[in-house]
């Protein structure tokens, strides 16, 4: 080893320095390519754009009829409803009937809700209710009227245990900021088991159930109503 020349720097044999510069020539030549695309794949900024349109929305069927021959509760018909809707939320849809020309029985003491089908005379009505797959089976829940005096809209709650009392008849919506619709099956906000967009929606098409109540004093007369499903912004 005495008559081998040393690097001064590298302390590294000449023949070792020469390989090594030779190496990394090859290496520079032949793997150029290679050695700038991994330099330029460490930051890179990839625009995308899209758009998602609306949907078509919500369909329903548009007459329900039905014959009551005895006194007794009574499914009168089902509203098919089909689509999807996919406007900005929170939202709800609610259901109820606008009954105006309901006037009740001329010089009673107290007025009836106007809620529910109204005989063409304006003077009786029979009530209405409604069953939604969210609510679950064997569910009902009145159907209630623009005009009643004391009529509360939704209200969404902050807490699980903090339900504000309102008379719409929720059907199904989408609101993140009511914690009833929120938890999850333990009843309890900010667990695994959350509903983050409180999505208490139903995949179509589904069914909503009608049914009313005959009872032995329901005056024979022919019945009508306008049922209004609408879907309003949350407040």
């Amino acid at each position: 080893m005495k008559n081998s020349i040393r690097c001064p720097v590298s302390k590294c044999p000449v023949k070792t320095v020469l390989a090594l510069a030779l190496s990394l020539w090859v290496f520079a030549d032949t793997g150029h390519w290679t050695l700038d695309t991994a330099f330029a794949a460490v930051k890179q900024e990839v625009y995308i754009t899209g758009s998602v349109q609306s949907f078509p929305g919500y369909t329903f069927t548009q007459a329900v009829r039905f014959l009551a021959t005895e006194p007794g509760e009574k499914e009168i018909g089902v509203i098919l409803v089909e689509g999807v809707y996919n406007g900005g939320y929170p939202w709800i849809m609610r259901a109820y009937t606008d009954n105006l020309h309901f006037a009740g029985v001329g010089g009673a003491l107290r007025r009836n809700s106007p809620a529910g089908l109204v005989s063409k005379d304006g003077q009786f009505n029979l009530p209405l209710e409604i069953n939604c797959p969210s609510f679950g089976e064997g569910v009902w829940r009145r159907v209630p009227d623009l005009s009643e005096p004391d009529y509360a809209a939704y209200r969404p709650s902050p807490e699980p245990t903090q339900v504000f009392p309102y008379a719409d008849c929720v059907l199904m919506g989408i609101d993140p900021r009511n914690a009833p619709w929120v938890v999850g099956p333990d009843g309890l906000l900010f667990t695994e088991d959350d509903n983050l967009l409180g999505d208490i929606t139903v995949e179509t098409p589904f069914e909503l159930k009608l049914r009313t109540h005959v009872s032995r004093s329901s005056v024979q007369a022919t019945y009508e109503g306008v049922l209004y499903i609408e879907i309003i912004p949350a407040p």
